[in-house]
């Protein structure tokens, strides 16, 4: 239900008398507002609300781009911190043209006042969307740094595998065990084995399409 103008001018009254925090469990609270995030280890200021929906945000993100190195961590936090940048733009975009609505007024006098907030707000909404656009190359720039790094290492996991199953199945052949380490792999022989086995699969299956393929036709 929308509250009145007198509950509203009460609030602001109330908002500039706040002096911070007094019981302890509130100082307490306050005092959690600077932590230092799990993942870049940089301290930052935000009040608790906010710290634990930056850094669940950022974390899925983070997560959702699944780095295995440190600098593909590091790209990838910073997408995902562009990306909560260009959400509280959007969100302060909001707050902008909120500040000239009322809690009474109807659609048409909202509208009106929107376009009124734009008229009042010009520069700052001009300067928030060049902070957006800054944001968005940043973003895509780190986004494509993070996508070529990402590329690049699996074609290396792949040639490396390649060899190792050439290797592991050489060993094989002449009776000797294969040991990826001391030949200079990564990979378990588990790992080595079930790779060799998917190949033999999909050959299978290859012939057993191209057989199927052939009979058709005839």
């Amino acid at each position: 239900m929308p509250i009145s103008e007198k509950q509203l001018e009460a609030n602001r009254r109330n908002a500039l008398r706040s002096t911070g925090p007094r019981t302890v469990e509130g100082k307490t609270r306050s005092s959690r507002n600077n932590l230092r995030h799990g993942l870049t280890g940089q301290v930052t200021v935000l009040p608790d609300e906010d710290r634990e929906a930056h850094d669940a945000f950022c974390d899925r993100l983070v997560a959702g781009f699944n780095p295995e190195t440190p600098i593909e961590e590091q790209l990838a936090h910073s997408v995902a911190e562009d990306a909560w940048r260009l959400n509280r733009a959007a969100a302060i975009e909001n707050n902008i043209f909120a500040l000239g609505r009322k809690a009474d007024r109807g659609e048409i006098r909202n509208a009106l006042a929107d376009a009124q907030s734009f008229l009042d707000h010009a520069r700052e909404l001009n300067l928030l969307s060049l902070y957006e656009q800054r944001i968005h190359r940043n973003m895509q720039r780190n986004l494509n740094q993070l996508r070529e790094l990402q590329k690049e290492r699996e074609a290396e996991h792949h040639s490396r595998m390649e060899e190792a199953k050439l290797l592991a199945q050489q060993s094989l052949a002449a009776g000797i065990p294969f040991d990826p380490i001391t030949n200079g792999f990564d990979f378990s022989n588990a790992e080595i084995n079930r790779a060799i086995d998917r190949d033999n699969r999909l050959n299978e299956a290859r012939v057993a399409t191209n057989r199927m393929t052939a009979a058709r036709a005839a």
